[in-house]
């Protein structure tokens, strides 16, 4: 697990010579084995904060470390993936291949067998083991790129907006998988989503952008698992959705 500390964090882009700030002075703590989910309107920065804490886009300014019980860590010392909206498997291999292609390095084919097996199982894809992605779900597949994460057994999961393309019943299947693995797993996890009810659905903390900034931090104190008609949640949903309307 990992924790992870942002100071300052701006991303400037240059379109035709005008500079756009996506991100503009980020300050934000994430807990080391928290939940936290992210939202925001369309173009608030949630999609760059990702990648700029997984180093798929440099800092224009500020800093980003990384902490494991309490000690900061380089970068380059943790295991950090990311779960895309689109699953991105390989279509010339099978559900158990793609999510053995995060252990690629692993000498003990044993090890590989064993783990793949064991998230197979937990994700319900055993009985797909040997399918296609052109042969399973939009569902399914989006489970294989989770499974693929939870193979490599990163300290921190960055998921941006993965369930955001699947219909209403298996996104809310999903959310309760997500839930599970994060009870069991105890990870890091940061969440992506534009959807309110997805994100008091799943995480402890909802941190809300807007304009590349920082708004509020929401803390979710409900218990899991959670069930959206409640009146804590409604309560929690609308305040939220309250904030992001006024901004």
């Amino acid at each position: 697990m990992a924790g992870v500390e942002i100071r300052g964090a701006t991303k400037v882009y240059y379109i035709k010579g005008v500079p756009v700030h996506a991100l503009s002075n980020v300050n934000l703590s994430i807990a080391d084995g928290s939940f936290v989910t992210v939202v925001g309107k369309s173009g608030c920065g949630k999609s760059t904060l990702l990648r700029l804490i997984c180093d798929l886009e440099p800092l224009t300014s500020g800093n980003i470390t990384f902490t494991v019980e309490g000690k900061v860590k380089s970068r380059e010392e943790q295991r950090i993936s990311m779960v895309f909206q689109e699953p991105r498997l390989m279509p010339w291999l099978t559900v158990e291949q793609n999510m053995a292609m995060a252990l690629i390095h692993e000498p003990d084919s044993k090890k590989v067998q064993a783990t793949v097996e064991r998230f197979l199982s937990m994700l319900g894809l055993k009985r797909f083991k040997d399918a296609y992605p052109r042969q399973i779900s939009g569902g399914m597949a989006q489970r294989v790129a989770v499974g693929r994460t939870l193979c490599y057994d990163p300290d921190l999961i960055l998921m941006d907006e993965p369930l955001g393309a699947l219909d209403a019943f298996t996104r809310r299947n999903l959310q309760r998988e997500m839930v599970d693995i994060f009870q069991y797993q105890r990870k890091t996890i940061v969440f992506v989503t534009h959807d309110v009810d997805e994100a008091v659905f799943l995480g402890q903390k909802t941190v809300i952008l807007d304009s590349g900034r920082v708004v509020r931090e929401v803390e979710i104190p409900l218990d899991y698992p959670r069930i959206i008609t409640e009146q804590a949640f409604f309560l929690l949903r609308e305040d939220i959705m309250n904030t992001i309307m006024s901004d």
